[in-house]
């Protein structure tokens, strides 16, 4: 027998199988030969470190991004997530103001309404320029002097109502039945004369009595309510409703103008 120790046997070695992890540990024994061992754990150490010196002031080259990447890189650094909440809520939207005047109305789709308004109005625009028509050419001096003699009266004050027979002073013309307007007092009576004055041979009023303040006050109301209608038509048609400001005012201006037109087709045909 020999004086050698028996050598360990090695565990039989088994096949791997898919799944398990192995750890390979480094050993000493499989370290090239001559290598202090100090150098060797050096060595290994600096493995963990960068080999490559980052330039701070050196550009990165570009990279290309997918337009997809982007935008959801885009989308998370915009995210309010990353806000305070001072800046979260001066980022959010102010709530609009109030004004506490009238708002404005949105034009009405029924045009029968309207319709009826429009209507309405510009039949009471023309009854009030037909009766402050001849009113304003007598108030500045236009018209016939004559005589009117009274036929019958009846009634009293604004139910008054009188009619008679007027001539001019001249003789160029005689109406043998007009109203007559402006009779007080005796000349009410049946074939009472009075002084009067006409328009034109084609009238069918005498007025009695000079252009005074009555004969001003006649033709200033009629000519105010012409303009009043005008104001009720802007209103009751949406005109002061529309969208943009020049619609605005070409409709109120149309408003105003379709009376007025017809008090100056009264003024003309009353000449």
């Amino acid at each position: 027998m020999t004086g050698e120790a028996p050598q360990p046997e090695e565990p039989p070695q088994r096949e791997l199988t898919t799944g398990e992890l192995v750890i390979i540990e480094p050993d000493s024994r499989d370290a090239a030969p001559g290598v202090p061992d100090e150098v060797e754990d050096q060595s290994l150490t600096d493995r963990n470190r960068p080999t490559v010196v980052i330039d701070p002031h050196r550009p990165l080259p570009d990279v290309a991004v997918p337009p997809e990447v982007e935008a959801r890189l885009e989308r998370m650094e915009n995210s309010p997530f990353w806000m305070t909440e001072s800046e979260r809520a001066e980022a959010e939207p102010a709530p609009p103001a109030h004004h506490p005047g009238r708002r404005r109305r949105q034009p009405s789709h029924r045009p029968l309404g309207p319709l009826t308004a429009l209507v309405t109005l510009s039949l009471l625009a023309a009854f009030f320029g037909w009766v402050s028509a001849e009113p304003f050419w007598l108030a500045v001096g236009h018209g016939d002097d004559g005589y009117a003699t009274t036929a019958q009266c009846h009634g009293d004050g604004l139910t008054q109502r009188c009619a008679g027979r007027f001539s001019t002073a001249d003789g160029s013309f005689t109406a043998p039945w007009v109203t007559l307007l402006g009779i007080t007092g005796e000349s009410r009576e049946p074939g009472a004369i009075t002084p009067a004055r006409m328009v034109s041979p084609s009238s069918d009023q005498a007025y009695a009595g000079p252009a005074g303040t009555l004969m001003h006050l006649r033709w200033t109301l009629g000519f105010l309510l012409v303009l009043t209608c005008g104001y009720g038509i802007a209103q009751s048609t949406g005109a002061h409703r529309l969208e943009t400001g020049m619609r605005r005012r070409r409709a109120v201006l149309l408003s105003f103008a379709a009376p007025l037109l017809l008090q100056l087709g009264f003024l003309a045909a009353a000449f």
